[in-house]
Order: C-alpha cells, then structure tokens, then sequence
C-alpha cells in the first residue's frame, strides 16, 4: 500500500479538478493529476472523501474521456497501492465491462495528430474504419477533436464506428466475469464506507441526504448479481454513482469552505 503522502496546496488542487471531473471537464484536470502523478506516484489525498490514489484520478479523467485501456492501467497502479480504494475498483470493473478495442485501433493521440498533420477528415474516417477506434466521442473528445480539425462528417462516422464496435466484439466471458467481480467488491465497499460515513462520522451529514446513491448502489449490485445479458443498463447505472459521488463531494468541498 502506498503512503499517504501530505503535500502542501496539492490536495486542494486536486479536490478543485475533481470538481472539473464533476463537471465532465477533464482535460486540464488530466494534466495535472498526471504531472502528479509523475512527481509523485505514490500520492494518496487523504482529505478528499473517499480517501483515493492519484492514479484513480488519472484513471477517472481518462475513463471520462472514452480512454478505457489508459483508465484500466490507471485504476489497476491505484489498487496497486489501496486495495481499499472503491472507486478505483469500480471503475476498474467498467473497464473490463465494457469491449476491448482491436490491438491496432487509433488511439485519440494518433487522430488528433493526424488531423493537426493536415490528413483530410474524411481520409482520417475511413482509416479509423480500417482500424477501429480505442475511445469514445464525449464532449470532452469532441471538444479536443474539433480543436485538431475535425469536422461534423468525421465526429458522425466515429460516432457511428464506437456504436457498432460492442455489436461486433462483446466483451469475453473471463472479462466480463472479472469486471462482475471487481464492480460487486466496490460496490459493496463503497456502500459500507457511506453507511459508517454518514452515521458515525461529523461529514456524514453532508453525504447521500436522500440516500439515492446507496439505492442505487443496493440496485446496481442486484443486476451484478444476476448477470444479466445487457450490460449497459449497469454500466450506466454506476456511471451515474460514479458522478454523483464526485458531484456531492465537490458540494462538501463547499459547504466545509463556508
């Protein structure tokens, strides 16, 4: 397990670009937790709640910007360190839901690059069909994608690409399998350290008032449970805990400042 590392002024940042993965803003979020990453890897914000690795915000920003592999490797460093680090697992189990992407498929780098290169976008659209694609189009991808030189044409035609590819490459059996697991494990760890958070904790009147997010985690973990054939109506269904969470520690942030 990696130390919880104190160092002055970071945590605060990190809990104002947290506010950015809220907002779905992620790409200068995504800087900065990888420029801490890299100074310090071992990095552990022990005031943000729940306690979180810097690679599971690297693994978040990355996740939100249709980067499943880098969100994967990211989440996998986090757990490395915290075995006990939920959202890591959750979003780990996402990663392994969701199908893999060809070996060769164009990574956003390699499209925004080739677009910044000049290539045509309808040039770049049909290699990308060639090929297949690593992420999805968010409006933080499109956002980057439009910036590089894409145009509505292309933006459509990857649309399109990443709505066909789960037809045409389910996620395996042992994936989905290992993905079930890791998302039942945080799942269920995340709903125990809400439930002690809230009753025996002075933040816990700041967390789940409604307690929608713990109805929704005892329902995600009932369509876990049964295995069910579509597994977009629970990949959605964590997403929406995943923001929620990150929407009212952000309010927390806020209210503590007041």
């Amino acid at each position: 397990m990696g130390r919880s590392l104190r160092i002055p002024g970071v945590t605060k940042r990190i809990s104002q670009r947290q506010t950015r993965i809220a907002a779905r803003r992620t790409g200068d979020a995504l800087f900065y937790f990888d420029k801490v990453a890299g100074t310090n890897p071992a990095f552990v914000a022990t005031s943000v709640s729940p306690e979180k690795s810097i690679w599971t915000y690297v693994g978040r920003a990355h996740y939100n910007s249709g980067r499943y592999d880098a969100a994967r490797s990211a989440f996998e460093k986090a757990l490395s360190q915290r075995k006990d680090d939920y959202v890591a697992r959750i979003y780990l189990g996402l990663t392994l839901l969701r199908p893999a992407a060809p070996a060769n498929a164009f990574s956003l780098q390699e499209v925004n690059f080739a677009l910044r290169e000049g290539v045509e976008p309808k040039r770049v659209a049909t290699l990308v069909r060639g090929r297949g694609l690593a992420f999805d189009v968010t409006e933080e991808t499109e956002s980057q994608l439009r910036t590089a030189g894409a145009d509505n044409f292309l933006l459509a035609e990857l649309r399109s690409l990443r709505t066909e590819t789960p037809r045409q490459a389910k996620s395996g059996d042992s994936r989905r399998t290992q993905g079930a697991k890791e998302l039942t494990a945080g799942l269920s760890g995340l709903l125990e350290w809400l439930n002690y958070t809230v009753s025996y904790t002075p933040q816990g009147k700041f967390w789940d008032p409604s307690q929608e997010i713990r109805k929704q985690i005892e329902v995600s973990l009932k369509q876990t449970a049964t295995a069910p054939a579509d597994w977009d109506t629970v990949i959605a269904n964590v997403e929406w805990i995943g923001f929620k969470l990150e929407d009212e520690s952000a309010e927390r942030d806020r209210m503590l400042k007041r």
